[in-house]
């Protein structure tokens, strides 16, 4: 029951923290800006502070379904958040440049290559985990819920890649970011549901 409730009390928290910078930084316009970048500058360890939250209910949501995840895909898939675990650590500690920033540091590349990981991968590790689960009887009845949430993590990355597509195609002479690359908010959604589908899991395994 401690790792039920402390993956879901810090899926909300971290979710808190995330609304809160929305009205702390309102100069980072959510419409173009990513999450990542409330890292940089005041406030910028509220940030720091949420990727720990969010790596912090994934490890405690692990510890809950370890034992249900016994078929191949299933210990590919813990292991697999366990790498994501590790991914969110590191968002947290080496901050990312600005979007606009295209200048190389260690720190930048590291937070680029965790963000890569977690963003590109936590929906095949999640579907692993999901089919796992399914499997056993103790889980059959959450079927409905479980097939939700991860259709859910699928919907929030292919509408954040297909929102940069989109806003390339509309006007083919904007640049790689900026305020006609309408990345934010779908950004900000992928990242939602992400956390919703911890929620969702944590919450079953009530």
């Amino acid at each position: 029951m401690f790792f039920i409730y402390t993956s879901i009390i810090f899926a909300i928290l971290f979710l808190v923290i995330l609304t809160l910078l929305h009205f702390l930084k309102p100069e980072l316009q959510p419409h173009w800006r990513m999450i990542s970048e409330y890292e940089i500058g005041r406030f910028g360890w509220l940030m720091q502070a949420a990727f720990f939250c969010w790596a912090l209910s994934v490890f405690a949501l692990l510890m809950i379904i370890w034992p249900a995840l016994t078929s191949i895909g299933g210990i590919i898939g813990r292991w697999w958040f366990a790498l994501i675990v590790v991914a969110l650590i590191g968002a947290g500690i080496f901050k990312t440049n600005a979007i606009t920033d295209d200048s190389t540091n260690l720190a930048n590349t590291l937070h680029a290559l965790c963000g890569a990981i977690v963003i590109l991968t936590f929906p095949i590790a999640a579907t692993l985990v999901e089919k796992s689960l399914l499997q056993h009887t103790a889980w059959i009845t959450t079927h409905a819920q479980l097939t939700i949430g991860t259709f859910l993590i699928w919907l929030g990355m292919i509408s954040f890649f297909a929102s940069i597509v989109i806003s390339r195609r509309l006007d083919p002479s904007t640049s790689r970011v900026g305020p006609k690359v309408y990345l934010g908010w779908p950004n900000r959604f992928m990242v939602f549901t992400y956390v919703l589908w911890l929620i969702i899991v944590a919450s079953n395994a009530l």
